[in-house]
């Protein structure tokens, strides 16, 4: 293990669950390690492909799990750099994939976002098991024709509260160029060019729960609707750019943020950066998108059992066995 030479400064990247926690409960050590972290004066930011609220809540939860005064600006979120997109898109119609996430999206200033199950409120024959409109509204179709305002892009922010709810909106609004309520356009004619927009924010296809086996995430969902966009539209391939680790989107918005801890004129190579995580699929492969050193640690969804598929620079137990190795023999590590 090696620390910075003197002209470089020490930051971390943290990923969170599977790392520092697993669903919310501090894993063993971790709690003790964040504390020594934050007393060093060591920059750090959470990293996370998990989402599903705003940085600054997540950073309340977190300051409440571990112990600690945590800033909205030490979060990454898997969605934060779709705040990049509000630009351009802020005053289009978006469908927002993730449960409540649709207040989410507004608060970055998608004025017109709606979650799945505000949009299929509005759109009551879509997903009639779940249909809230009255019947004889229902009993026309759509309630609303959004042939003069369509979806310009389908955003997912988080896991889909009804995943059949949501592949089933989904592909609809890409089927239709963004207006359910008009020709399946993508599955009719094999020369139209898909125009929603398609953002993922995480391509994990598992993470580390409180289960004994992984659990389910996100990327697992993309295959969903490929396959699905496939079957109904002659084996069309769907078009989507994927944020989140290990994206430099992200990475890039990571280091935006490490800044903000460092004295005025820092500059990125003036840090020598780890990326530690569970995963070397999204943790040690942005550490490689980005030009990082990494710490895979065997909490989470790696467990020391297996070869990385992508190599770090260095395999640890834990979070915790990491810091104190940094910071309690730091002449050992020049």
């Amino acid at each position: 293990m090696s620390t910075p030479s003197s002209e470089k400064r020490l930051a971390f990247v943290l990923d969170i669950d599977g790392c520092l926690s697993k669903e919310g409960l501090p894993i063993a050590g971790s709690k003790d390690a964040l504390k020594r972290l934050q007393l060093s004066g060591i920059p750090f930011v959470f990293c996370t492909n998990g989402g599903g609220q705003l940085e600054s809540e997540r950073s309340r939860k977190m300051s409440s799990s571990f112990g600690l005064k945590l800033v909205a600006d030490q979060v990454v979120l898997s969605h934060t750099p779709l705040r990049d997109l509000v630009p351009r898109l802020g005053g289009s119609r978006v469908l927002i994939v993730g449960e409540n996430c649709g207040s989410v999206a507004r608060s970055y200033g998608f004025a017109k976002a709606e979650d799945v199950r505000e949009y299929g409120s509005r759109h009551p024959s879509l997903f009639p098991r779940r249909r809230t409109a009255a019947p004889d509204e229902a009993e026309d179709g759509c309630a609303n024709d959004d042939a003069d305002d369509p979806v310009r892009a389908v955003l997912f922010f988080e896991d889909p509260e009804d995943l059949g709810e949501a592949l089933q909106l989904v592909l609809d609004v890409l089927l239709t160029q963004g207006n359910p309520d008009g020709l399946r356009v993508l599955a009719d004619d094999p020369t139209a060019v898909q125009e929603v927009e398609v953002w993922f924010s995480n391509r994990d296809l598992v993470y580390a729960g409180l289960a004994r086996h992984p659990r389910l995430t996100q990327g697992s969902y993309r295959l969903c609707l490929e396959t699905l966009l496939a079957s109904a539209a002659g084996g069309r391939e769907l078009e989507a750019t994927t944020v989140g680790k290990p994206s430099r989107q992200t990475g890039e918005a990571v280091l935006a943020r490490l800044l903000l801890q460092a004295p005025d004129g820092t500059k990125a190579e003036h840090f020598e950066i780890w990326a530690v995580g569970d995963n070397p699929l999204s943790d040690v492969a942005l550490a490689k998108t980005m030009g990082w050193k990494s710490a895979l640690v065997r909490t989470g969804i790696w467990d020391g059992n297996s070869e990385p598929k992508v190599k770090p620079t260095l395999c640890v137990d834990s979070f915790s066995t990491l810091i104190n190795d940094f910071l309690s023999h730091p002449k050992d590590n020049e």
